[in-house]
């Protein structure tokens, strides 16, 4: 996502702000106040209660963003953080470059009370997990009194921690903050590891590596959760040590080339030309940077969702699976890779990845060329069912065998191993505006099978009836 140079920070951060009433629960039999959701099987979750941006912002036009992206520009990006027991989104009024009079929301994510709302304006981004219970965001690296501003997730309460870094992306783990800093046009760069309040007491690394701020992507120029540290910033990537920052490895990407990060300190490097975008082959580097395994296969893969059981499921390159820990062949299947039933000499050549979600040792895959979805065993390479879908929409979450599915007018739970239909919830019998959910969002999976929802309007919480 393009990056460019940053406004200053204009607007002081006050103290949190508490509000109570911000919520609708609806009223039903059930003891918990969940009502069933009209036309729906008694499998559906029943909707618990409803946030609506306009009512906990106090602004008719006020949205929902995704805390990750910040509020210094206005991305137009739905979601929120989901950290334990609160889940955490902006809210604020588009309609210029920024997301104006920008707050960040606490709500409990079991019962939709608003447990917080605290002042977030020109925040530049945000950590996608808590740590020591902080969500942790900074503010751009261009203001005159730069700072780490950490968000306490029981109460809202602000800590402000001013650095003279420039930071350019943030991320964070149970204990541990990173925040990565520096002149990337100049090659300048540093990660450093600590807290909030000590945020390089653990390490400080210089990276020779950079590139020009509109190709700094936030927030994939940082990645901490796959068992290393990534940097990316161009066409440069480091591997580092996530206890003491030592560089690792370090390799390049060429043309317009990207890389995915996936279990086991691995990275899936898809080499892409720029002329035409077209996909040339795979390799996947291990934690040392080497290429353990390739393929010239012009079919990439980009699933919503990379969460393997462990590893010793394969990993997926083209039309083939390899081994995490050789990059030895595994087994290979067609399905993985969509081909034009018509070739032409426009499209002869034109091979498309159908992977859209890893879910433990399951692979779910579509073909829009055969109009087909299917479920494979991650394992064997084996199909284990394949439908004629009625309608594809965007992979949003998961539980161990149900994979949740939206598109503009709905929510559906398919089990990932049977690829039976197990429940759908049309937005409308939820909500007869059909502005109010249906203008894409986000989910959680919380623990027993509970769901948060947020679109751009609304925020929906879903349990058991």
């Amino acid at each position: 996502m393009p990056r460019e140079i940053r406004n200053l920070l204009c607007a002081a951060i006050a103290a949190a702000a508490t509000t109570a009433g911000a919520v609708a629960v609806i009223a039903h039999a059930d003891g918990d106040g969940t009502r069933k959701i009209t036309g729906t099987v008694d499998a559906a979750p029943g909707l618990g209660w409803t946030v609506e941006a306009r009512t906990v912002h106090g602004h008719e036009s006020a949205q929902f963003r995704d805390p990750v992206y910040g509020s210094e520009y206005d991305w137009g990006m739905p979601g929120f953080l989901d950290l334990g027991d609160t889940a955490v989104a902006l809210v604020g009024v588009p309609g210029g470059m920024a997301l104006d009079d920008a707050h960040l929301v606490g709500v409990d994510a079991d019962s939709g009370r608003i447990r917080w709302l605290s002042p977030a304006g020109d925040l530049a981004g945000c950590a996608d997990s808590a740590v020591d219970a902080t969500l942790v965001c900074f503010t751009p690296g261009w203001s005159d009194e730069p700072a780490l501003v950490g968000y306490d997730l029981v109460t809202g309460e602000i800590t402000r921690v001013p650095t003279e870094w420039g930071t350019f992306a943030i991320a964070a783990t149970d204990d541990r903050l990173y925040v990565a800093e520096g002149s990337v046009e100049n090659d300048d760069v540093r990660v450093h590891a600590g807290t909030l309040l000590d945020p390089d007491a653990h390490f400080t690394r210089a990276f020779d590596m950079g590139t020009g701020w509109d190709d700094t992507a936030l927030p994939d120029a940082l990645d901490v959760r796959h068992g290393q540290g990534l940097l990316t910033l161009g066409t440069d990537i480091a591997g580092f040590d996530l206890d003491t920052g030592d560089e690792t490895w370090t390799a390049q990407v060429d043309g317009c080339s990207r890389v995915q990060p996936t279990l086991g300190a691995l990275v899936v490097r898809v080499h892409v030309e720029c002329d035409g975008l077209r996909v040339t082959g795979s390799d996947l580097l291990d934690g040392t940077g080497a290429v353990i395994a390739a393929t010239d296969s012009a079919a990439a893969h980009s699933p919503a969702f990379d969460s393997p059981a462990d590893d010793t499921v394969p990993v997926l390159l083209g039309d083939g699976a390899y081994d995490r820990a050789t990059g030895d062949p595994v087994w290979s299947a067609p399905e993985l890779v969509s081909v034009p039933r018509e070739p032409d000499e426009y499209n002869a050549n034109t091979r498309l990845g159908t992977v859209r979600a890893v879910l433990g040792d399951v692979a779910l895959l579509t073909d829009h060329t055969a109009h087909t979805e299917t479920g494979l065993d991650l394992r064997t390479g084996t199909r284990l069912w394949q439908n004629v879908p009625e309608r594809s929409g965007t992979v949003l979450g998961h539980t161990e065998d149900l994979v949740v599915q939206s598109d503009f007018t709905g929510l559906w739970a398919m089990d990932v191993r049977t690829g039976d239909l197990e429940w759908d919830i049309p937005f409308l019998a939820v909500d007869n505006d059909p502005d109010a959910l249906g203008d894409g969002g986000t989910l959680s999976v919380r623990p027993g099978d509970r769901y948060v929802y947020v679109s751009a309007r609304s925020i929906i919480g879903l349990r058991p009836l």
